[in-house]
C-alpha cells in the first residue's frame, strides 16, 4: 500500500441530478465532498455529502513502483458507490513545468512566487506547477485561485470541478471516471471510460458555494487575474528598456 505525503481532499464534479465527488485528492478542507480516511498529514477532508471515489495510479506523474493503492470516501446519499482498488501501473514522466501554464509561470518569476504562497496559504499540498496543470490558461488558473481566497473554497475541489484533474501526492495524474452509478472514479487519465464532465468558474462556483453569487465572484476573480498577471509580466521594448 502506497502512504500519501499530503492529505486527501474531497470535491464535488458536475452532475444534473446527482453531485459525485473526488477522493485522493490533496488540498485543504472545504464543505463539500466526502470525508475521507488516509492518515492525514495535514488538515481533513470534507465531512458531507458526495458519493464514493478511488484512486488509481496515473501514467503522467514520476515513474515510480507498480504497487496497488486503495482509498475510501463515503457513499454517495442518492446514488452509494462502491470501493475499489485499482491496481497501479508504471506511471510516465511529466514535467508540469514546461506544460502551456507552466511554460508560463516558468518565465513569470513573480507571479509564480506570488501564487505559489497564495496556494500555500489556502492549505494546498502541491507545488504552483502541480496546481496549474490541467487548466485551459494561465488566467484561468490565476482566477480559479482568487475565487478559493476570496470565498473559502478549497482549490482542490475547485480545481477538480474545473478540469476533472488531480495531480496526487507523488506527482501522478488522476482523472475523473464517471461510472454507472453517478459516483465519480479516480483514475490512470488511460483508464477512463467516461469522463467526468467539467463546470465553467461561475457553474463550479455555484456548485460549492450555492449562497455566492457566482456571476459577480468569478467576473471578479477573473479581472483580478487579468491585473495580476498584467503587473508582472516583464515586456522588452525595441528601444532596449524592460517595462513590468
Amino acid at each position: 500500500m502506497q502512504s500519501l505525503r499530503r492529505p486527501v481532499a474531497v470535491a464535488t464534479l458536475m452532475g444534473v441530478l446527482a453531485v459525485p465527488a473526488f477522493a485522493g485528492q490533496r488540498g485543504n478542507s472545504g464543505n463539500h465532498g466526502p470525508s475521507t480516511h488516509p492518515t492525514p498529514t495535514h488538515q481533513n477532508g470534507p465531512a458531507n455529502g458526495g458519493p464514493k471515489t478511488t484512486k488509481g495510479s496515473g501514467p503522467h506523474g514520476p515513474a515510480s513502483s507498480g504497487t496497488s493503492e486503495k482509498h475510501t470516501g463515503t457513499g454517495n446519499p442518492h446514488k452509494p458507490g462502491t470501493t475499489t482498488t485499482t491496481p497501479a501501473t508504471t506511471p510516465t514522466t511529466i514535467n508540469f513545468n514546461t506544460t502551456p501554464v507552466g511554460s508560463k509561470l516558468t518565465k513569470n518569476v513573480a507571479l509564480q512566487t506570488k501564487l505559489a504562497t497564495r496556494l500555500t496559504a489556502l492549505g494546498y499540498g502541491g507545488n504552483v506547477f502541480e496546481a496549474a496543470y490541467g487548466f485551459k490558461n494561465l488566467g484561468q488558473f490565476v482566477a480559479a485561485t482568487n475565487v478559493s481566497q476570496n470565498l473559502g473554497i478549497p482549490f482542490e475541489q475547485l480545481k477538480l470541478q474545473m478540469t476533472g484533474l488531480t495531480v496526487d501526492a507523488t506527482g501522478k495524474v488522476l482523472q475523473g471516471n464517471l461510472n454507472p452509478d453517478g459516483s465519480i472514479t479516480l483514475v490512470d487519465p488511460a483508464n477512463v471510460t467516461h469522463a467526468a464532465p467539467t463546470k465553467s468558474l461561475g457553474q463550479s462556483i455555484q456548485t460549492l458555494k450555492p449562497a455566492a453569487n457566482a456571476t459577480t465572484a468569478a467576473t471578479t476573480a477573473t479581472t483580478e487575474a487579468e491585473t495580476e498577471i498584467e503587473h508582472t509580466t516583464t515586456t522588452t521594448s525595441k528601444g532596449g528598456k524592460k517595462k513590468s
